[in-house]
């Protein structure tokens, strides 16, 4: 139940024209402290790279090890962001799983590798990665964008629509809903305009579980 859950918590963050940032957050369970997560932009130019990480520290996630981390290496012009390539690792005990894939931008084309099974499919259209598309989503509210945040993002070597909808807003505080299948599944994020737009708390729940939660402990950020 914690390794199904904790895949969906972490969603990646932004910052207003692409600043540097690390944050970090403290993980919960059902209320009760289970691990610790970052999230990190940073920048090697041309390339910058947005990286999260979740290490289970309390409880049964520190018990079974829980260690999670996904990367994506990209490069940004005039607000799109363009991957060149995407890797996740992660461990429960003696589980692991690992999934990458590689951009051939100049053959519109792209080759992973999903839990030892490879794949190949074309990318003509424009796409992001499971956790680059956060950037873009709470970038585009930083700019003011309200509507149409919708965003393909290429998974497991198909393209899959990720939608989000502003639920409130309260001061600087805007709360962001991600639009699930299921009714029983919700997530919801709340964004500091004074702070980037950078959430300072997560929420997810799925039916018959505990809710998860992510607070913020800091964020350092700086210009790229």
């Amino acid at each position: 139940m914690i390794k199904k859950t904790l895949l969906i918590i972490l969603f990646t963050t932004n910052v207003h024209a692409l600043d540097l940032f690390k944050a970090d957050y403290t993980v919960f369970k059902d209320g009760k402290k289970i691990g610790v997560s970052s999230i990190e932009l940073t920048k090697n130019a041309p390339y910058y790279t947005i990286t999260d990480k979740t290490n289970g520290t309390h409880g049964m996630a520190s018990f079974l090890g829980f260690k999670r981390s996904e990367a994506t290496l990209f490069t940004e012009n005039k607000g799109i962001y363009a991957p060149d390539s995407y890797e996740m690792n992660q461990k429960v005990a003696f589980n692991k799983r690992h999934s990458d894939y590689q951009i051939d931008k100049e053959n519109h084309k792209a080759y992973g590798n999903d839990k030892g099974d490879q794949w190949e499919t074309v990318t003509e259209q424009h796409f992001l990665t499971p956790n680059l598309v956060s950037l873009k989503l709470f970038n585009d509210i930083c700019i003011g964008k309200t509507t149409d945040l919708n965003y393909d993002v290429l998974k497991k070597g198909k393209i899959q629509q990720y939608q989000f909808s502003i639920a409130s807003k309260n001061n600087n505080i805007i709360e962001v809903e991600k639009i699930h299948s299921k009714p029983s599944r919700v997530t919801k994020l709340w964004l500091d305009t004074k702070q980037k737009c950078l959430p300072i708390r997560t929420y997810h729940i799925e039916e018959d579980e505990e809710p998860l939660e992510t607070k913020l402990i800091s964020i350092i950020t700086q210009s790229s």
